[in-house]
């Protein structure tokens, strides 16, 4: 499960949105060079996402148990790692606008100045999500 909160950088004082996790069905990767998000839905995976739950010993999460336990019996493709299924997840993902790439690890940025250094902000609202 994801979340999304608003935020202030501590660089230059803009106050941003900040979403960050995938959620029970996507993923949410940010570009390594501007944070700009994308989300990745596991539909539009196909035969990766399949491959990767095949290997999984339990569900993914418990949102999604019954499919995921019908994959693991029944798709017949190769089983593919977490570290694959990453690296391919980037592949798909392509290059951000700006020329960085999308990935799980890359953290979000302000908007503003590109910086990572963020506080939330006093608001304090927090939206869990899918």
């Amino acid at each position: 499960m994801g979340c999304s909160y608003n935020a202030i950088c501590k660089k230059c004082g803009a106050e941003y949105r900040i979403s960050s996790g995938g959620g029970f069905i996507f993923h949410k990767l940010h570009c390594d060079r501007c944070g700009m998000e994308k989300d990745i839905s596991f539909m539009e995976l196909g035969d990766l996402h399949n491959g990767y739950l095949k290997g999984l010993k339990v569900p993914y999460c418990m949102a999604t148990a019954n499919h995921d336990k019908s994959v693991q019996e029944n798709y017949t493709g190769e089983i593919i790692s977490e570290e694959q299924y990453h690296e391919e997840i980037e592949k798909h993902a392509g290059n951000c606008e700006c020329g960085g790439k999308y990935k799980f690890d890359a953290p979000p940025r302000c908007p503003k100045c590109g910086s990572t250094e963020s506080e939330p902000a006093l608001d304090k609202s927090i939206i869990m999500y899918d």
